[in-house]
């Protein structure tokens, strides 16, 4: 016969070891396994995705009415235009055309470039990445940079932006509060990168007057962007053998025309 110490025993260690059972059995789930409300569980909600997911057929993009517009004199087999090389269509895709003034032998050239970005930060949306993107592109091509600090009093700069704003020339040489004015220009008299209004969520326009071996080459570059696509529009002419360089306000207004084109096709 078992002694009353031994049975105690016994009944010591089964209680013991039911409650060891239960606890492991009854976790708080604060663990990696567990269902409960612990911090380890939870998941902020990742950025929206772009509004965009395709991109248009480049050399389609364009209609032929408004090509005959900007390219008058070319080959009917060049309104087809020459689709870019690209290996993902639905990220990049682009397309040129090109064409001879018969009047003046000068070379038109159009070209048309899609991007559709895509953030890889979960807390970055699409079309904040776009915006991003946009405006760096902009700064590059010239534009003030909307994030650099404004300091009118740094190097006694306040004193000669007012004596520049009596001689009505600003002291930096730039118009104030007219980023998007037509007609500014340089110490050369070229024209200065300027943001366009009425084209897409925002757009700038950029133009370059540079010499060739042979004559003068201008490039209007047209940007803009709606939501998470970026789109441009480059239109060149070439003039060869010739003193006067080409003149700015057609090529602007051909890459406007275009670019508003484009934008159409986008519900911004």
């Amino acid at each position: 016969m078992r002694s009353a110490p031994a049975v105690l025993r016994t009944a010591l260690a089964a209680t013991l070891l039911g409650a060891l059972t239960a606890g492991c059995s009854t976790g708080d789930g604060t663990d990696g396994g567990g269902t409960g409300t612990g911090t380890g569980g939870s998941t902020s909600g990742a950025a929206k995705p772009g509004r965009y997911s395709a991109l248009p057929e480049p050399c389609g993009s364009v209609s032929e009415s408004t090509l005959r517009r900007v390219l008058p004199d070319a080959a009917p087999e060049a309104y087809r235009g020459t689709p870019a090389v690209t290996y993902d269509t639905g990220r990049r895709g682009g397309c040129s055309w090109q064409g001879t003034d018969a009047e003046t032998g000068s070379t038109l050239q159009l070209s048309v470039d899609f991007e559709r970005v895509i953030s890889y930060d979960p807390e970055v949306s699409d079309d904040d990445r776009a915006a991003l993107d946009f405006t760096a592109r902009a700064v590059a091509a010239g534009l003030p940079d909307p994030d650099a600090p404004q300091d009118d009093t740094a190097d006694g700069s306040a004193d000669d932006a007012a004596a520049g704003e009596q001689d009505g020339a600003p002291a930096d040489g730039r118009e104030p509060d007219a980023a998007d004015a037509p007609g500014r220009t340089d110490s050369e008299g070229e024209p200065v990168p300027r943001t366009v209004s009425g084209i897409g969520s925002e757009a700038y326009l950029d133009d370059r007057l540079s010499s060739t071996a042979t004559g003068a080459r201008r490039e209007v570059t047209l940007a803009f962007r709606s939501a998470n696509v970026i789109a441009t529009v480059h239109y060149t002419r070439i003039s060869p053998g010739s003193d006067t360089p080409p003149a700015s306000t057609p090529l602007q207004d051909g890459a406007q025309r275009v670019g508003r084109h484009l934008a159409g096709g986008f519900d911004d």
